[in-house]
């Protein structure tokens, strides 16, 4: 549910109301000094940036802080070897807790970019990054979807 509302407004209808039903009563404020704001949905193991629209979208008539936040990511934390805790929602892109790198690379492709100090992977898929992070044994661990910020 929440990658189609990826670039969608924090006063987009649908938005409000995915916020509301995972228990969202107000979005937390993003520190003056920073573009965007991270926050959990408590008991989901799902992290969702929230960036503000001029930064996002590179607006030269907007200041920021100024328009709205957009849903700029939404990273799932997996909890792998472990028979609960972790996200426990379906994952897109044809990938399931319990893959190894191995089997996410077999179903994504070469990634673009591999970061192996932590371990990673990234992905550029359908506009956005594929943002996958392994344990050191290299078991699938998190998934983040990001719509990359305009001009970078």
């Amino acid at each position: 549910m929440w990658i189609e509302l990826l670039g969608k407004s924090q006063d987009d209808p649908q938005v409000k109301a995915a916020l509301a039903a995972a228990g969202v009563k107000k979005l937390p404020k993003r520190d003056k000094d920073d573009p965007s704001v991270i926050f959990e949905l408590k008991g989901q193991h799902l992290w969702l940036e929230m960036t503000d629209e001029a930064y996002q979208n590179d607006l030269t008539d907007q200041d920021i802080g100024e328009g709205p936040l957009l849903l700029t990511s939404v990273e799932a934390a997996l909890s792998p070897g472990k028979p609960k805790g972790g996200y426990q929602g379906s994952l897109p892109l044809g990938l399931s807790a319990g893959m190894t790198q191995a089997d996410v690379r077999r179903v994504l492709g070469e990634p673009s970019t591999i970061i192996d100090d932590v371990p990673a992977d990234i992905w550029l898929r359908d506009g956005l990054e594929v943002n996958v992070t392994y344990t050191q044994d290299l078991k699938f661990q998190t998934l983040a979807l990001t719509l990359p910020r305009v001009g970078s």
